[in-house]
This record gives C-alpha cells, sequence and structure tokens, in this order.
C-alpha cells in the first residue's frame, strides 16, 4: 500500500492525489475526518483553479449527480421545520462539492484510478482484520469461548462498534472493496495474485460478521452475475460459477447452522416483513412502519412535506399508532425511497430513479464493472437505510459516483467535421 504513495507528477496534482487517499483511508472513520479532508480538498482544488477549468463545468455528470442535493434544497422552501431542513441540506454539500471539485481538478483521475480504489479497499480490509483482533482480544480477556465469535455479542452492530461506524455502511464500504479486488485480480494481475484472493476472502468474512442484510444481498448480485458477465469470457466464466456455487453453499450452510447468524439474517427479515404484533410487544416491524409512512406519503404524494420534516412527521404518526419504540429512537423511514417521498414527493423519487438509472445505463453501455458494482450496492442498500441523511452515506455516494462517472474513457468522435482533410495544391507538372 505504501507504494501508491510514491507519485511522479507536479506538486499540485501530488497533492491532490494525498488527500483523496487520505479521504478514503478515513472513509471507515469518524466522519469528523473525511469531512475535513473533503473542505481541504476543495480548498485547494479552488486555489489551483485557472479560468479555463470553469469550461469543465459544463459536464453533465456533475448536474445529474449534484440534482438530488439542489432539490433538497430547493424543498427547504415549504418545509415547516425550516431550520432543520437547512442543516440537512448542509450535510449533504458533499454531493455538489465532490463532483465539481473532481471536474475541475488538474488531477488525472484515470491515471490513478486503480491506485487509489486500490488504497481504499486495503483501508477497508485491515479494517475488517481489526475488528477481528478486538473481539479475540476480548474474548480472551474475558475468558470467554471461542465459540462466542459466531455469538450476537460480535455480530452486526457490535463487531463494528469498536470504529463507531454502523454495520451497514460499513458493509456497503466492504461490499465495493470486494470488487475492486475482483477488478484488480481478474483484469490487472490476470488472475494470478493469491493476495487478492486472501483480501476477497476476509472481506468476505467480515461481511458475515456484519450481516447487514441488504450488503449481502448487494453482495451476491455482484458475486454471482456482473463478475461473471462483465470480467470473465470462456472457460473462466464457467470455473468461476462452479467455484462461486460452492463458496455460495458453504455461506448459506454457515448462516443457517450458527444460530445468532440465522436469526440475524432470516428469522429478523422475516419479522421485518411481517405484519404480525403481539399485544404488549414492543416489537415493531420495518413493514408496520413502511405502512404509516406510506399514508404519510398519500396525503401529500406530489411534492412531499419538504426537506427537513421527515423525523417529525413520522415522531408524530408513531405516537398517534403506540409505536413508542419508534418514537422514543426517532427513527427515520429506513428507506431511501420513501424518503425521497416524504421530503420532495413523487418529484424527488422519479429524480433518484432516474440519477441511479442513468449511472446503470453508463455502466452497461461502457462495460464498467466497477460502477455497475458501486450502483448494485445503492439500489440494495436505498431498501433498507436512509443513505443520503447519513454523513457517511453522503461521502460513499458523492465521491464514488463522481470517481467512476469521470473516469469513463471518451469515445473518440465520429462526425465528418472531426475528419476534414486540408486539400493539397495541385502540382503543375508541365513547369516542372
Amino acid at each position: 500500500m505504501i507504494g501508491h504513495f510514491f507519485i511522479n507528477d507536479t506538486l499540485e496534482n501530488r497533492i491532490s492525489y494525498y488527500l483523496i487517499a487520505c479521504f478514503l483511508i478515513t472513509l471507515p472513520f469518524d466522519h469528523f475526518y473525511s469531512e475535513w479532508l473533503l473542505i481541504t480538498f476543495c480548498m485547494h482544488t479552488v486555489i489551483s483553479l485557472k479560468k479555463i477549468d470553469f469550461k469543465r463545468l459544463k459536464n453533465k455528470n456533475i448536474w445529474i449527480i449534484a440534482s438530488a442535493f439542489f432539490l433538497s434544497l430547493a424543498a427547504v422552501s415549504y418545509s415547516a421545520y425550516k431550520s432543520e431542513g437547512i442543516k440537512d441540506s448542509f450535510q449533504q454539500l458533499g454531493i455538489l462539492l465532490f463532483p465539481a471539485s473532481l471536474s475541475v481538478s488538474h488531477l488525472n483521475l484515470r491515471k490513478y484510478k486503480i491506485s487509489l480504489l486500490k488504497i481504499f479497499a486495503i483501508t477497508c480490509t485491515a479494517t475488517i482484520l481489526y475488528l477481528y483482533a478486538d473481539a479475540f482480544h476480548t474474548i480472551y480477556y474475558f475468558h470467554l469461548p471461542w465459540s462466542s465469535l459466531l455469538k450476537k455479542t460480535f455480530i452486526n452492530q457490535n463487531f463494528s462498534a469498536p470504529i463507531g461506524l454502523h454495520a451497514t455502511y460499513l458493509s456497503m464500504y466492504a461490499t465495493l472493496s470486494s470488487s475492486i479486488f475482483f477488478y484488480v485480480y481478474f483484469k490487472n494481475s490476470g488472475g494470478k495474485n493469491l493476495k487478492y484472493i486472501l483480501c476477497i476472502a476476509v472481506l468476505f468474512a467480515g461481511l458475515v460478521q456484519l450481516s447487514s442484510r441488504s450488503a449481502l444481498i448487494a453482495l451476491a448480485v455482484i458475486f454471482l452475475a456482473l463478475v461473471p458477465l462483465f470480467l470473465l469470457d470462456g472457460k473462466r466464466k464457467l470455473l468461476f460459477l462452479i467455484i462461486s456455487s460452492v463458496v455460495s453453499l458453504l455461506f448459506i450452510f454457515l448462516i443457517t447452522r450458527a444460530t445468532s447468524f440465522r436469526e440475524r439474517v432470516i428469522n429478523d427479515f422475516e419479522n421485518d416483513l411481517s405484519e404480525y404484533k403481539h399485544p404488549g410487544d414492543f416489537l415493531e416491524s420495518r413493514k408496520m412502519r413502511w405502512d404509516l409512512e406510506w399514508e404519510l406519503v398519500q396525503q401529500s404524494i406530489f411534492v412531499g412535506y419538504g426537506t427537513g420534516s421527515e423525523k417529525f412527521i413520522l415522531k408524530e404518526k408513531y405516537f398517534e399508532n403506540k409505536f413508542y419504540r419508534s418514537y422514543l429512537a426517532e427513527l427515520n423511514s429506513h428507506n431511501q425511497y420513501l424518503s425521497f417521498l416524504l421530503n420532495t414527493g413523487i418529484i424527488g423519487l422519479i429524480l433518484y430513479l432516474f440519477i441511479l438509472c442513468y449511472g446503470i445505463a453508463t455502466a452497461l453501455k461502457n462495460k464498467d464493472f466497477l460502477l455497475m458494482s458501486f450502483l448494485t450496492i445503492l439500489v440494495f442498500v436505498s431498501i433498507s437505510e436512509n443513505i443520503l441523511s447519513v454523513t457517511k452515506g453522503v461521502l460513499f455516494y458523492a465521491f464514488f459516483y463522481s470517481f467512476f462517472l469521470f473516469n469513463i474513457p471518451h469515445k473518440i468522435s465520429r462526425n465528418k467535421a472531426d475528419f476534414k482533410i486540408k486539400r493539397q495544391p495541385k502540382i503543375d507538372l508541365q513547369r516542372l
């Protein structure tokens, strides 16, 4: 990893590179560091700006990515909770800053794409190893049986607690890191460098330990469908499908045999989609909360209630329906699609779906495995989390969407105007 920090470039570009690298290293940790590195990178980019750089802001990809921020900002105007709306919009400012800064930066993103992605993936792998080391140390210190690693004490939020990061967001990072190692293994190393396989194995183990259902589904789609579709052909595709099927069966066996994993991944999933509630039981399934939220959506379906209103209107609805656990925890919709409906109505949902579909169409057109993997993660995690309501989710969306879109190679124009050939003067043979 140290070798990726030595680049041969101008001082300005080296600073930009190091700031982005440090941002990727700090992303799995407290958002204080990643936020300040984003601000520093933007300031450095502004200082280095030249007049000609402003032409790059015409790139439509910038405004497609940032459109979610502008809609959120506009929806503050009719919100009953404007102060909260301004706070939420400020939290989403990275959705504008990252695409704008990366587009005008003089750093050649294509040249350093793999190096930067490796830095991020290796950081996530090291983070998973640290969490395992911390878990083993805790088991050893308290003289617990080693099988405790497979108990509730060390899975999901309890596993990611030492770094203070929500299990789902760390799972998103680990899933994308797995995709990066798959890409590097099959495309750059020719399938001969086993260290990438070891890193993938560590990340897979961490994802099982984190037990984020939406991230595991995204991983399954990437592992079983996208890798053979985008990265392999011929005999290698068939061999990979056999190996991936065996690995998937082993994962299913582990999850179904270990009680804690089975309860977390299977039983809790069934409970989340259930409407049954035992009298006196404080369990409020996600499906029941979504039903309440849909009732609110129907009352203002076109423009929603305005940015910043989601938490307050949901609290009122929870209290009315005696969802006291959700009320006290001030739970949001835990669904990015529903969140757009509540805050900005059907207009917001259509915009978000357009942003996702635009990226998917671009990935398919350019056969971009990494962009497609990133969007697969967004699509599935958006079902269970408000990605754009949390700083870590905003930074993940803003940076990687911008980074992957700006790394799409430009195709050579085939217009006749690009191939005009100047006529050579006729030679008078008689004069010769």
